[in-house]
Protein backbone atom coordinates (compact mmCIF):
# COMPACT_ATOMS: atom_id res chain seq x y z
CA UNK A 1 0.00 0.00 0.00
CA UNK A 2 3.17 2.64 0.45
CA UNK A 3 4.29 2.07 -2.68
CA UNK A 4 0.65 2.98 -4.40
CA UNK A 5 -0.20 5.62 -2.02
CA UNK A 6 3.72 6.81 -2.96
CA UNK A 7 2.64 7.07 -7.08
CA UNK A 8 -0.74 8.42 -6.28
CA UNK A 9 1.14 11.27 -4.19
CA UNK A 10 3.36 12.32 -6.58
CA UNK A 11 0.59 12.70 -8.92
CA UNK A 12 -1.37 14.70 -6.65
CA UNK A 13 1.88 16.64 -5.74
CA UNK A 14 2.54 16.88 -9.66
CA UNK A 15 -0.74 18.47 -9.71
CA UNK A 16 -0.59 21.16 -7.28
CA UNK A 17 3.16 22.33 -8.34
CA UNK A 18 2.58 21.47 -11.91
CA UNK A 19 5.65 19.21 -11.59
CA UNK A 20 6.26 15.77 -10.05
CA UNK A 21 8.83 15.04 -7.30
CA UNK A 22 12.12 13.53 -7.69
CA UNK A 23 11.46 10.83 -5.39
CA UNK A 24 8.23 10.23 -3.00
CA UNK A 25 8.36 8.00 0.21
CA UNK A 26 5.26 6.68 2.35
CA UNK A 27 5.47 5.08 5.59
CA UNK A 28 2.63 4.59 7.25
CA UNK A 29 1.78 4.12 11.21
CA UNK A 30 -1.39 3.60 13.31
CA UNK A 31 -3.14 7.06 12.27
CA UNK A 32 -0.81 8.65 10.64
CA UNK A 33 0.67 8.77 6.97
CA UNK A 34 3.90 10.22 6.67
CA UNK A 35 4.67 11.66 3.09
CA UNK A 36 8.47 12.30 2.11
CA UNK A 37 9.18 14.05 -1.17
CA UNK A 38 12.32 15.49 -2.66
CA UNK A 39 12.10 17.82 -4.88
CA UNK A 40 13.91 19.78 -7.42
CA UNK A 41 14.22 23.51 -7.23
CA UNK A 42 15.13 26.37 -9.44
CA UNK A 43 17.81 28.65 -8.48
CA UNK A 44 15.21 31.43 -7.88
CA UNK A 45 12.56 29.19 -6.18
CA UNK A 46 15.52 28.12 -3.39
CA UNK A 47 16.36 31.34 -3.15
CA UNK A 48 12.51 32.40 -2.45
CA UNK A 49 12.37 29.34 0.06
CA UNK A 50 15.42 30.18 1.83
CA UNK A 51 14.44 34.39 1.87
CA UNK A 52 11.47 33.68 3.52
CA UNK A 53 12.86 30.99 5.65
CA UNK A 54 15.41 33.29 7.27
CA UNK A 55 13.26 36.11 7.67
CA UNK A 56 11.17 36.69 10.77
CA UNK A 57 8.39 37.36 9.16
CA UNK A 58 5.44 35.40 8.93
CA UNK A 59 5.34 34.48 5.02
CA UNK A 60 7.43 31.36 5.26
CA UNK A 61 4.88 29.85 8.39
CA UNK A 62 1.80 30.98 6.04
CA UNK A 63 2.93 29.37 2.77
CA UNK A 64 3.23 25.98 4.60
CA UNK A 65 -0.21 26.55 6.07
CA UNK A 66 -1.07 27.39 2.95
CA UNK A 67 0.64 24.65 1.05
CA UNK A 68 -0.61 22.48 4.21
CA UNK A 69 -4.62 23.34 3.63
CA UNK A 70 -4.38 22.61 -0.65
CA UNK A 71 -2.74 19.13 0.42
CA UNK A 72 -5.45 18.29 2.44
CA UNK A 73 -8.16 19.00 -0.05
CA UNK A 74 -6.30 17.49 -2.96
CA UNK A 75 -5.58 14.41 -0.80
CA UNK A 76 -9.04 13.87 0.94
CA UNK A 77 -10.81 12.84 -1.70
CA UNK A 78 -8.24 10.11 -2.18
CA UNK A 79 -8.24 8.70 0.76
CA UNK A 80 -12.02 8.83 0.90
CA UNK A 81 -11.77 6.68 -1.98
CA UNK A 82 -9.97 3.95 -0.82
CA UNK A 83 -11.78 3.71 2.47
CA UNK A 84 -15.08 5.32 2.75
CA UNK A 85 -14.84 8.26 5.55
CA UNK A 86 -11.36 8.39 5.41
CA UNK A 87 -9.97 11.65 6.12
CA UNK A 88 -7.36 14.21 7.18
CA UNK A 89 -7.97 14.80 10.88
CA UNK A 90 -4.71 16.94 11.20
CA UNK A 91 -1.59 17.93 8.62
CA UNK A 92 1.89 19.46 9.32
CA UNK A 93 4.46 19.60 6.81
CA UNK A 94 8.20 21.23 6.89
CA UNK A 95 11.15 21.71 4.71
CA UNK A 96 14.74 20.84 5.01
CA UNK A 97 18.17 19.81 3.30
CA UNK A 98 19.72 21.41 1.24
CA UNK A 99 18.24 24.21 -0.93
CA UNK A 100 14.63 22.70 1.03
CA UNK A 101 14.81 20.18 -0.96
CA UNK A 102 13.52 18.15 1.40
CA UNK A 103 9.60 18.26 2.45
CA UNK A 104 7.94 16.20 5.04
CA UNK A 105 4.13 16.06 5.11
CA UNK A 106 2.41 13.87 7.97
CA UNK A 107 -1.29 13.75 7.98
CA UNK A 108 -3.21 12.53 11.13
CA UNK A 109 -5.51 10.19 9.90
CA UNK A 110 -9.52 9.62 11.58
CA UNK A 111 -9.37 6.30 11.42
CA UNK A 112 -6.14 3.46 11.99
CA UNK A 113 -4.61 2.88 8.77
CA UNK A 114 -2.86 -0.18 10.62
CA UNK A 115 -6.25 -1.77 11.63
CA UNK A 116 -7.93 -0.78 8.18
CA UNK A 117 -4.86 -3.33 5.92
CA UNK A 118 -5.55 -5.94 8.63
CA UNK A 119 -8.87 -6.27 8.08
CA UNK A 120 -8.45 -5.75 4.38
CA UNK A 121 -11.13 -2.74 4.46
CA UNK A 122 -8.49 -0.38 1.91
CA UNK A 123 -9.47 0.10 -1.80
CA UNK A 124 -6.02 0.81 -3.57
CA UNK A 125 -7.29 1.88 -7.14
Amino acid sequence: MERELAKLASRVRKNITERGPVDTRVSIMNHFIILKFTAKFTKPEAFMLEHMHSHSSQVFTDYKIKLSLLMKENFNPVFSYIHMGLMIEDIETTFFGHEFTEQVTVFKMNKDIEVLLKNDEISMP
